[in-house]
């Protein structure tokens, strides 16, 4: 039981620390791309820190569902080429739907503060406006939040689970 604890915990802590790369790379350099921010300001870094804290809120529930997908892949911990492939392709597929859900996420909460507002948040994030910056990361955590719980609920949903028999 010590050994899958250890790999458990080895296997969530590699899975947050890429997958939260992957992702503050890919929304760095896209508002850097579309909003041409050149140097680093606090107001950009509240905004980044909110990309962080709001993948790992909708990461985090994938965990769950990889752990389970792995411990019923490999019963009483026998570990064979064919289970350990089965467990890393259930692992990537939970991997790729979290990255894709925060993404999702992050982008319509952005679009729906883009489209209800006057302001156009991402030059105001390049000319430091911190405000504006706080809401944004507000309605992105907030989002977040709220779809966490159902990310970890659609990769459980996709674990060939045993039907359990009916009766009555």
């Amino acid at each position: 039981m010590k050994t899958i604890s250890i790999i458990q915990f080895l296997l969530a802590f590699a899975i947050g620390i890429s997958s939260l790369f992957v992702l503050f790379k890919i929304m760095n350099f896209s508002m850097k791309k579309i909003y041409k921010i050149e140097q680093d300001n606090t107001s950009f870094s509240i905004f980044q820190a909110g990309i962080v804290i709001s993948g790992s809120f909708i990461l985090s529930s994938i965990i769950s569902p990889a752990l389970n997908a792995i411990r019923f892949l490999n019963p009483d911990n026998n570990f064979t080429s064919q289970s350990l492939l089965s467990s890393f392709g259930y692992l990537t597929v939970f991997v790729l739907i979290g990255l894709l859900c925060t993404i999702l996420v992050i982008a319509s909460g952005l679009l729906v503060l883009f489209q209800l507002t006057k302001v156009n948040e991402g030059v105001e994030i390049k000319n430091n406006n911190i405000p504006i910056s706080l809401i944004t990361v507000a309605i992105i955590l907030g989002l977040s939040i709220i779809v966490d719980e159902y990310v970890g609920a659609l990769c459980e949903a996709l674990i060939p689970y045993p039907a359990i028999p009916k009766f009555y």
